[in-house]
């Protein structure tokens, strides 16, 4: 069996790591690419903020905002009273690589529904720090302050898609995994052979079925141990 993951290779991490340790074989059809905003200056004044200790904790929603900080010219300042949050152990094993930096916080529930549910609450006046991609929905920052937190939200990459994906490398039987929603749009325009696709995260699996290709199955967290369970019908 082959799995298929709409990411470049670049971007790979502990997913592919444990994937080839089951025997998979895998192969990348990148459907999207990142890049920086056209204007940083967003980016580069709430970095000084954060160096300055402005926030009281920067909560960190995957590996490709910490890769497009570093890129924004992020030198891994944090001072010592700010927290360290990160949604999932992907995102910590791309912040060790990337700065050296350590989170001091994550959910046990990997996803933006575990942050709502376990972050700390917060004292009176405390900042906190996201940055996201330019398509994240708006929601987890508005749940954020509901829960009584100051929010400075600023986007530090965008997703544009590929206008021509290879596709000629999928064979039928492939298992695809559409790793974002911004990927699932442009699956959704391709004409592929008989695939099971699954699905990281109900966002990815919500913007499939709204496009009419529902996926098989929708893992609730990047793992193999969660690709195995979908493959088993767990």
């Amino acid at each position: 069996m082959r799995i298929i993951l709409t990411r470049s290779a670049s971007q790979a991490g502990g997913l592919e790591e444990g994937l080839r340790e089951a025997g998979f074989e895998l192969a990348h059809l990148p459907l999207t690419r990142q890049v920086l905003p056209q204007e940083t200056t967003e980016i580069t004044a709430a970095l000084s903020a954060l160096g300055s200790g402005a926030f009281s904790w920067i909560l960190l929603t995957s590996g490709n905002t910490v890769r497009f900080l570093r890129q924004a010219g992020w030198d891994s300042t944090v001072p010592p009273q700010t927290h360290i949050g990160v949604v999932g152990p992907g995102t910590a094993r791309v912040l060790a690589e990337v700065t050296g930096l350590r989170p001091t916080w994550m959910p046990q529930d990997h996803s933006a529904a575990g942050i709502l549910a376990e972050l700390p609450a917060p004292a009176a006046g405390q900042r906190l720090l996201l940055p996201q991609s330019a398509r994240a929905e708006p929601t987890l920052a508005h749940r954020l302050r509901q829960q009584g937190w100051e929010v400075t939200r600023v986007s530090v990459y965008d997703t544009v898609d590929l206008a021509h994906p290879d596709t000629s490398l999928l064979r039928a039987g492939d298992v695809v995994l559409i790793t974002s929603s911004s990927a699932a749009e442009v699956w959704a325009r391709l004409q592929p052979p008989e695939v099971t696709v699954l699905a990281i995260g109900e966002p990815t699996a919500d913007t499939l079925s709204r496009r009419g290709h529902p996926a098989t199955a929708v893992l609730p967290e990047p793992t193999a141990a969660g690709v195995l369970a979908a493959l088993r019908g767990d």
